[in-house]
């Protein structure tokens, strides 16, 4: 599927079994290997499901994280925030996440591990409980 596609019911319910992944105590988001941290399988599928779905945006991320001051510090209480966001922001905000990851190596899998993925995917599965059939 291109970028910048619709995104209906049908592509997040092939995203929202990743909620039940992230939440699951036993299941390892990252490994380590030669001092380095990576991304398990899993993640790497769901990256994939990201990209296959067009869920992630072609844009200007590093402009509008900069212009979005809230979504900066990738250590920062946004729950909030993130459970009134709109299904355009979720796209913006994951899309750089895993973009930012090329330039800041670690940013995604610290994304993943301190909640902040779980919480759009939560946010998601409400967007996606509002949709019509």
């Amino acid at each position: 599927m291109p970028y910048d596609a619709k995104i209906t019911s049908a592509e997040l319910d092939r995203l929202l079994p990743f909620l039940n992944v992230l939440q699951d105590p036993n299941q390892p988001l990252s490994a380590a290997s030669g001092g380095y941290r990576f991304e398990t399988e899993v993640i790497r599928n769901f990256v994939q499901e990201l990209s296959d779905t067009g869920f992630m945006m072609v844009f200007d991320w590093s402009s509008w994280v900069a212009e979005h001051e809230i979504y900066r510090d990738i250590d920062r209480d946004i729950a909030d925030h993130l459970m009134q966001a709109d299904l355009e922001t979720l796209r913006k905000l994951v899309t750089s996440y895993v973009r930012g990851d090329r330039f800041t190596e670690g940013v995604w899998i610290r994304v993943l591990e301190n909640g902040k993925m779980t919480q759009i995917l939560k946010r998601l599965k409400m967007l996606r409980e509002e949709m019509q059939e």
